[in-house]
Parts: C-alpha cells; structure tokens; sequence
C-alpha cells in the first residue's frame, strides 16, 4: 500500500491532528515512542506500508526535522542503535557530526577578546559548527537496512512540511524562551534574522490556530529525489559553505561534506537481571556510563545490600543516595577517559568490566557521600537540543535512535535557502582546555579538537534484549540528563517492573560529578530533599530532568510511552 493511501485511510489530519489511536495502551504490531505525537504516527505510517523497525525510525527522524527543529535535524547528528531478532544480530550506526578538517586544538583560546567571548564562539555562530552526520546517516540506514525506498520513506516529513503542521504546547515554550534571550541580549536578532524569520514567528507570539510550515521542504525533497547528494553536494552543499564557511567565519568546506560517511559500530553490552543491554560505544559517553552504571548496582546487590536493589523503598533516601554514588563513579570517569576512540585511546574493555565496577562499589559508602576526588580516577581542574525516538515490533526488532543540534536551536545559523538549522555541536569538544561546557561538564584531553574528529556525546540509546528478542528499549535528551534519565528509565522497566509509561513519568535525579550538586525534579525534592543532607549531598530543586522516549514488548503486548515533559505522544498498532 502506497504511504499516501495510508496517510489518507488511517490517519485523517495527519499533518494537524494526533493519531486516532494513540490512547490506546497496548498494542499488536508495533509502537513507536518520539517526542511529537505527529513524529511516532510517521513511523506506524511506514510500518503499515511494509516497512520495518528501522525504516520506520528514518521516517520518524525526518519528520522530527519539522516538528522539533529546535532540538534535532538536518544540520545534526545522532546515534541509531539496531537490533535485528531474526538473524540475531546488532548493530550501530554512527553519524555523529565530526569536526572540520580546518579545526585545531587551540581555534577558540586563539580567538581575540575576553574569556567569555570566546566560549561564546564556539555556541553561536558559524565557527561553532561541525560537519552534519544525520542526512549521511539516515541514507546508509534505510539503503543497508531498511525493506522500503528513501522517497517513500521521507513521504511522512514531506506531507508535513507541505501541509504544515498545527502549533503545540512545546513549540510554543520553545519560541517565548528564544524571544526572552533576545529581550535579555543573549541572543542578538540582528545577527541571526534566518532564525528569527522561518523559526519563531519573525518575532511575533505564536497564536492558538496558527501553524507551522517548515521552510526546509525543498531540501527534503532534493534529499528524496538524490538521496545524500541532495544535501552534501550540488547547491544545498554550495549553501551551506557559503553561509558555514571561511568566507563567514566557519571552517565548513565541500570536501568536508563530500567526505562524511556515518560509522559503522559494535554496540557496548553487559548482562543485568537475565537482559543483554545494548548501547553506545564512543564518541558517546552514555553507553560506558550506562553499563558502568549497571556493573555497580550488581556489585552493590552482591556485597553491599545483600539484596536486589528492587527491594530497597523506591526513592527513598537509601535507594537515591546509593543511585547518586553510582553516577559520581560514572560521570568521574567520563570526565577523565572518553572521547573519539578513532582518535584516542578509550579503555572501553576495563572500563565496562564488572571487576572494575566491583572496585568502583566498593569505594561507595551507604551512610555518606564523599569529596570529589574519590570519584573515578580523575582530579578535577582548580578553578538541553536532543531528540530520542525508540521503535519495536511483535517480533523483537527494535530500533533507538538520539539525534541532536546540541543546544536549542543549535548554532542560531539557519541557511536561508532551504531553512536548514545548523548545529554548534563544537561546544562538546573540549573547547578551551580546563573550562566547562554549556552543560558544565570538565573534559579531558582526550575530547580536545582535532581535524575530522567527533566530539563526545552525553547520547545513550539503548537496548535490553532477552531470549534473542528486543524487550525494552530507551533513551533520552537533555544534555548529560541523557544519560541519568535513560539509565533510570531502563531501571524502573527492568529491576521495578514499570511500564513504559510509568517509567518514563516517574520523577527522577540527576549527578554529573562536576558540579557537586544532586538534583531532584520537583516531587523528589519536596519529598526527601531535606533527608538527603543526611548523606552530605547539596541538593537543588529542577523543574525538569531530560525528556526520555520508552517502548517495551511483554506477553500481552507491546506498550510505548513518550515523556510529557516535552509534549510527546507514542502510538502503535
């Protein structure tokens, strides 16, 4: 069946209206989780129309270009983590944006001006954008492992864009915070009018009926027609050097572009409570920390507990407290190890070993938190645009899929032509030495900036595996939150027997070694933040932590659920 006669048989208003079936709880064939409700419908779209799991997240993932451009999108990258329960075998494919082969080390402490000013560089404007990945990407996953035609499978965006599509709740927040930056000077208007024009409404409060009609439907179209020439080579390519490179102030070249090929991976995997975890290998960070993660509450449930961590009270003081710890060891290590292992040498084998976590856990103490340097191995310095999308069907093939621009709206640039947004995915480089990122993460030589390098990523698609068949599968965005949400996500499925939705709505914390504070959503913090003073840990209240997407397969079906923090919406059929 042709994916318009699906559009126009079971999804009526598709570009406007959530799917009819999303309320439903459990389904039969397949579930899509992404965080626009429009954005899992394209995916069941494709799954109707004989594709399968992972057509069906390409799908999702361009249709995410139009509805959440501010977190995720052609000027991108991301990770796709794929489980294929017939010939029983993953895999991972890395399109993660890399730097330009013109970047050095030293390109922003050599920049004229203040401190401030020069990390400003590597966060807005043309000299903080790397390489694009996700277009790359998207074309080699469809080509290598999807059933269906790349045109087909972009017919969902396309529609989209052509018909536009109706403003929401997210998108509105996305826009008052962007026009509050500019009211504040944080943003300046005049140097991003591409920004201000196609994205947020020439400056003007999105209206209750109004909608939203993507100014990069040429550009998907030429994507369709030509597959990843439609966008590295010919005259989108010829737009993106003029706005991106030497002659703007960037370094982005042709043959930057031409030479961009996603990387083929073996996923990371440890076993927890009978599951084979499958996650991300580096340059991301989340999938070591993750399994590093698990490895430690193993050992504690060994030597420490004596118990399984199920039985400790969920979210009580003990259970948060013995949680945080886990993450300091993890994050410390982040700090002190990880980067591009194309490039660096990452101890990727001692690091997801369950003797090391057991050396790890046995430094944790269950009455109190200790100083930062008894964390990992690394002595600290003296001185939230992601998307996640998971997919599965009745079979047990599953796809996760992280992709992102970085910070909202990434670098600001837009390229006029084709209202492609590009990324400032160079601030996760370790842009100038000793200083943190926009997240506040210290990191260590081994994520310094080097010509055609990727930076190291917080993103942690992730999944579990049981019996040859895909069983959970999650992750998240929001920056390091990626890693914690997802982690805590993955926990509540797996040792508390929640389901997807439960899971993933369920208040949680957050601790990245640097700075020393553990934050608590708003619930977590009214209930216990006083109690945790007890252990030594500075606690601080978040409204929010991360936005994690969740699907799970279990006897009676298959389930899904996409975190109304950021508005999402699952659906499946």
């Amino acid at each position: 069946m042709l994916v318009s006669a699906v559009l126009d048989s079971s999804q009526p208003g598709f570009s406007a209206d959530p799917p009819l079936d999303q309320k439903k709880r459990v389904y039969e064939q397949a579930v899509v989780a992404a965080d626009h409700p429009l954005a899992s419908a394209a995916g069941i779209v494709i799954l109707k129309a004989g594709g399968n799991v992972v057509d069906a997240a390409v799908a999702t993932s361009f249709a995410l270009s139009v509805l959440r451009p501010a977190s995720c999108g052609l000027g991108g990258g991301g990770f796709m983590v794929i489980w294929d329960a017939e010939q029983q075998k993953s895999v991972v494919i890395d399109y993660r944006e890399r730097a330009p082969a013109a970047a050095t080390p030293d390109m922003y402490a050599k920049l004229p001006g203040n401190e401030e000013q020069r990390k400003l560089a590597s966060r807005q404007g043309p000299l903080a954008i790397a390489v694009p990945g996700t277009v790359a990407g998207l074309c080699y996953a469809v080509k290598e492992y999807g059933k269906l035609d790349l045109k087909t499978v972009m017919q969902p965006a396309i529609l989209m864009a052509k018909r536009g599509v109706r403003i929401n709740d997210h998108m509105r927040s996305v826009q008052s915070s962007m026009l509050e930056r500019i009211k504040k000077g944080s943003l300046d208007s005049k140097q991003f009018p591409a920004l201000i024009d196609e994205y947020l409404n020439q400056g003007q409060p999105w209206k209750d009926q109004d909608r939203f009609f993507s100014p990069q439907l040429k550009v998907l179209e030429l994507i369709a027609e030509n597959g990843r020439a439609g966008f590295y080579e010919g005259p989108v390519a010829d737009a993106l050097v003029a706005v991106c490179g030497k002659q703007n102030g960037g370094l982005l070249t042709h043959q930057d572009l031409i030479e961009t090929q996603p990387i083929i991976r073996k996923p990371l995997t440890t076993t927890f409570n009978g599951y084979t975890i499958l996650t991300m290998p580096p340059p991301s960070s989340g999938g070591i920390a993750i399994i590093e993660s698990f490895n430690m509450i193993h050992s504690l449930e060994n030597k420490l507990l004596n118990q399984s961590f199920a039985k400790l009270e969920y979210h009580s003081p003990q259970q948060i407290h013995l949680l945080t710890e886990v993450m300091k060891h993890a994050f410390a290590d982040r700090a002190e190890y990880l980067g591009d292992m194309d490039f660096v040498p990452v101890p990727v084998e001692r690091l997801t070993n369950q003797k090391y976590a057991d050396q790890l856990a046995s430094r944790i103490d269950a009455k109190q938190t200790k100083s930062l340097k008894e964390y990992g191995r690394y002595l600290p310095p003296q001185d939230g645009g992601t998307s996640h999308l998971s997919v599965m069907d009745a079979a047990g093939n599953a796809v996760a899929c992280t992709e992102t621009i970085n910070l909202t709206f990434g670098s600001y640039v837009v390229i006029p032509e084709y209202g492609i947004v590009m990324n400032n995915e160079m601030d996760d480089f370790a842009a100038i030495s000793g200083k943190p990122n926009a997240f506040g993460l210290i990191q260590s030589k081994a994520n310094e900036i080097e010509p055609g390098k990727k930076p190291l990523s917080s993103m942690s698609p992730t999944i579990a595996v049981k019996d040859g068949k895909a069983v959970f599968s999650a992750g998240a965005s929001g920056g390091p939150r990626i890693i914690s949400s997802t982690l805590q996500v993955l926990l509540n499925m797996i040792v508390f027997g929640m389901h997807p939705e439960q899971a993933v709505e369920s208040p949680r914390i957050h601790h990245q070694w640097m700075p020393d504070d553990l934050l608590l959503e708003t619930e977590l913090f009214e209930q216990v933040g006083d109690k945790m003073k007890q252990f030594g840990h500075a606690t601080k209240k978040s409204s929010s932590l991360a936005a994690s997407q969740a699907v799970s397969r279990q006897q009676d079906g298959l389930r899904g659920h996409s975190d109304s923090r950021k508005h999402g919406a699952a659906a499946g059929y």
